[in-house]
C-alpha cells in the first residue's frame, strides 16, 4: 500500500526499528535486523463509540488535531490527539522494550466533553509486507491475540484486556470503520485483520488507559510466549525502565554543554539516533530507516554504505561511543569481499545488498576510518585485529590502477550516479592507502611493502593533479573518462572508448566532467592530499561556494544542476563546507553553515538529508545518519577551537 516517505519519528532497541508518521501512525517496523525485513503494510488505531455503527475514528485522521514529541532524552515518542467535536483527548506513547522484541503502544484517553460516553478501541493491521507471497493471519483464542505470520516470522497484535471482536481479511478495515467485525474464521491465507476492545464508560473528565502490544518471534510458540510476557508486564515499571535506559545511554556519552539549548538538544538526539541506527546483532550501521520500500522515487536507503559509516564512526568516537565503532569494524572485516574490496552497500547482516555498480571510494574510506578510530583510542590491539583486512584492502587498491591515467580504475562516484574516474574517489583511495602505510608502521609490519604502498599513493596524488587540476581556471574538475549517459551515446564532443572490465568490454566515455561538486573538497577534507590553505583547494572551494549556494536559503547543494528530489541543499554537504572552514580557522564562516544545518532539524530534533529550497522544510529522508554525523564532527571542531 502507498505510505508516507517521511518517517517523522523513530523508536527501537537496535534489533527492532519502528517508524512513525507525524500523526502517530506506525508505518514501518523492521525486525530482526534494523534494515530487514519490513513487516508493516498498514496499521491503524482508532476509537469508537460502543453500540454505534460507523463510529470508529482513526487516530491519524482529520477528525483529530495532532502534536508529537519525544519524551525527554529518550527514544519514546509521545503523540497527542484532540477531537473537540466528540470531546476526546488521547495521549499515545510508543517505544520498544529494550531487552525483548516487543513494541508497547500506550493509550491514555480522557473525556473532555460534557456527556458520558462508552468507548472502545480498534486496531487494524496488515503485516509481513517485505515479501507479500503467502501472507497469513490467525486469531489465537488462548492468547486472545491476532497473529500475522509466514515462514520464520510471527508478529502479534494484542492488548491488556479481553478482545471484544475480531475479523480476518474480508474487508477488515472497512468492517472496523463500520464498527462491527465478523470473526467467523480464525485462521486463513489473508494478510490483514482487525481487533476491537471495550474500554468502558467515561464520565465528563473521566480517564482510562489501554496498552497495545506488538510482539515478534521466529516461531508460533515463541510469539505466544512473548504475548503472555507482554500481558504480564507492569506498564509503569516498563516505561520507567525504558526511560532510564535511554537517559543513562545519553549520560554515558561525552557530555556537551554549549549553553545553546537547540545545539545541546540536537547533540543528545544525535547520540540517540546513532544507537537506533546501529544493529545490535551484527554491528552494521544503517544509513537511514528505509522510506521507499517499493523503489518509487529513489534507490532505497536502508543499507550500510562504507562511505557513510567511516564518517559516522568518526562522529561516534567524538561522542565517546568507541565500543560501537569497534563492533562496526568487526562487522566490516566480515563483510569484506575475498579480493579485499568492500562493495557499494551491504545489509545489516553483512551480506551484499543491491548496488548500482562498484564504488572504489568505499574501500579507501573504510581503511582511512580504521586509522581515524585508532587515533582516538590508541588501542594497537584494534589494529592487530583488523590488520589482515587492511592488508587485503590496500593490496586491492594498489592493483586497482588505470595504466593509462595512473588513477584508480573507473567506478561509480560517491553519489552513485556516474561511472568513471573521479577526483573524490582518487582522494579516498589515496587516503586509504596512506592509512594502510601508517597502520603497517605502527604495527611494525614489512617496511618494504609499506614503502611500495606509499609510492603508489604518491603516484595517485601526482596523477590526480595531472588529470583534475586546471591551472588556468584555478580549480579541480570532478571526473575524467566518465560515462555521463549510461544508456547510450555521450552528450559531449570530447569522448574516448575505454576498456571497463577484465573481459575486455568497452564503453564510450566523456574525457572531462567540469561540473562543480562539493565532493571536490575531499582532496583536502577529509583525506588530506592538500592543506585546506593550499591555493588549489582555496580556488576550488571558492567556486563551490559561489556556484552551489542556494539563493536566499544559505545551504549548499551537492553539485551543479543537481535535480534529485528537486535539487535542494543538503545538510551534510553544507556541513562539509563548514569542516573546510574549520580547517582554515575561518570559524565565522564555519559557524554560519553550522547554524543553517541546526536550523534545519525537525521539531523532534532529527536531521534530514535535504532542506527544500522553496519551503525551508525537510525535503527527504528523516533521519539521515550521515547528516547527524557531520553535525557532530562540526560541533566538536568548533568546540575544540573554542568557538562554541
Amino acid at each position: 500500500m502507498n505510505k508516507t516517505y517521511f518517517n517523522n519519528a523513530i523508536i527501537g532497541n537496535s534489533r527492532m526499528l519502528g517508524c512513525l508518521s507525524d500523526k502517530g501512525e506506525l508505518v514501518r517496523l523492521f525486525w530482526p535486523h534494523i534494515d530487514f525485513p519490513q513487516h508493516i503494510d498498514k496499521m491503524k488505531t482508532g476509537i469508537f463509540i460502543e453500540g454505534q455503527h460507523n463510529s470508529t475514528k482513526w487516530l491519524d485522521g482529520d477528525d483529530f488535531m495532532h502534536t508529537q514529541q519525544y519524551v525527554g532524552d529518550t527514544n519514546i515518542v509521545e503523540t497527542n490527539f484532540i477531537d473537540n467535536k466528540r470531546g476526546l483527548k488521547v495521549r499515545q506513547l510508543d517505544f520498544c522494550v529494550i531487552d525483548k522484541d516487543i513494541v508497547i503502544r500506550r493509550y491514555e484517553m480522557e473525556n473532555i466533553g460534557e456527556s458520558e460516553v462508552k468507548l472502545g478501541f480498534a486496531a487494524y493491521s496488515s503485516f509481513i509486507s517485505t515479501n507479500p507471497d503467502m501472507r497469513n493471519t490467525l486469531f489465537d483464542f488462548a492468547c486472545d491475540s491476532l497473529i500475522h505470520y509466514k515462514h520464520g516470522y510471527y508478529i502479534s497484535i494484542s492488548g491488556d484486556r479481553e478482545v471484544y471482536q475480531f475479523q480476518l481479511g474480508n474487508n477488515a478495515f472497512d468492517s472496523a470503520t463500520f464498527t462491527e467485525l465478523n470473526g467467523y474464521d480464525h485462521i486463513g491465507m489473508m494478510p490483514d485483520g482487525a481487533v476491537t476492545w471495550k474500554l468502558g464508560s467515561f464520565m465528563p473528565g473521566g480517564k482510562g488507559e489501554f496498552n497495545l502490544f506488538i510482539c515478534a518471534s521466529q516461531t508460533l510458540k515463541g510469539v505466544k510466549k512473548m504475548i503472555r510476557e507482554a500481558k504480564a508486564m507492569d506498564f509503569g515499571n516498563e516505561f520507567l525502565r525504558t526511560k532510564e535506559y535511554w537517559e543513562n545511554f545519553v549520560k554515558g556519552a561525552k557530555r556537551v554543554n554549549t549553553g545553546i539549548a537547540k545545539i545541546d538538544e540536537l547533540y543528545r538526539r544525535s547520540v540517540l539516533v546513532f544507537k537506533l541506527m546501529s544493529d545490535d546483532a551484527s554491528g552494521g550501521l544503517l544509513a537511514a530507516p528505509e522510506i521507499d520500500e517499493h523503489f518509487t522515487r529513489c534507490g532505497r536507503y536502508g543499507y550500510c554504505w562504507g562511505r557513510d559509516a567511516a564518517f559516522i564512526t568518526g562522529a561516534l568516537d567524538k561522542c565517546g561511543l568507541a565500543e560501537t565503532v569497534d563492533k562496526f569494524y568487526d562487522w566490516a572485516v566480515e563483510a569484506q569481499d575475498d579480493d579485499g574490496s568492500w562493495h557499494q552497500r551491504h545489509h545489516m547482516d553483512g551480506n551484499l545488498a543491491p548496488s548500482w555498480g562498484f564504488q572504489v571510494d568505499e574501500t579507501g574510506t573504510l581503511i582511512w576510518g580504521m586509522l581515524q578510530h585508532y587515533k582516538v583510542t590508541r588501542d594497537t590491539s584494534f589494529l592487530e585485529k583488523v590488520w589482515d583486512s587492511v592488508k587485503k584492502a590496500v593490496d586491492f587498491l594498489v592493483n586497482f590502477i588505470d595504466g593509462d591515467t595512473g588513477l584508480p580504475k573507473p567506478s561509480f562516484d560517491l553519489w552513485e550516479e556516474r561511472f568513471g574516474e573521479h577526483a573524490y574517489s582518487s582522494a579516498a583511495v589515496y587516503g586509504g592507502i596512506k592509512a594502510g602505510v601508517e597502520i603497517a608502521r605502527i604495527l611494525g609490519r614489512d617496511r618494504e611493502m609499506a614503502e611500495a604502498w606509499s609510492r603508489t599513493a604518491d603516484s595517485i596524488k601526482s596523477a590526480l593533479e595531472k588529470n583534475f587540476w586546471k591551472e588556468d581556471y584555478n580549480r579541480f574538475i570532478r571526473s575524467v573518462r566518465v560515462k555521463l549517459n549510461p544508456w547510450g551515446a555521450e552528450p559531449s564532443q570530447s569522448t574516448a572508448v575505454i576498456e571497463v572490465n577484465p573481459k575486455g568490454f568497452k564503453r564510450e566515455v566523456t574525457l572531462e566532467d567540469w561540473k562543480v561538486d562539493i565532493s571536490l573538497l575531499g582532496v583536502s577534507v577529509p583525506f588530506g592530499l592538500y592543506d585546506a590553505c593550499d591555493y588549489r583547494v582555496e580556488g576550488t572551494a571558492d567556486l563551490i561556494e559561489k556556484v552551489l549556494s542556494t539563493p536566499g536559503d544559505g545551504g549548499i547543494m551537492r553539485y551543479e544542476n543537481d535535480n534529485y528530489i528537486g535539487g535542494n541543499p543538503w545538510i551534510l554537504t553544507t556541513l562539509w563546507l563548514a569542516l573546510y572552514y574549520i580547517e582554515k580557522k575561518e570559524y565565522n564562516k564555519a559557524r554560519e553553515y553550522f547554524d543553517w544545518a541546526v536550523k534545519g532539524c525537525t521539531g523532534l530534533g532529527l536531521l534530514p538529508e535535504q532542506i527544500s529550497r522553496e519551503t525551508g522544510k525537510p525535503a527527504w529522508v528523516i533521519p539521515l545518519t550521515w547528516s547527524h554525523a557531520m553535525f557532530i564532527l562540526v560541533l566538536f571542531g568548533l568546540i575544540e577551537a573554542g568557538e562554541i
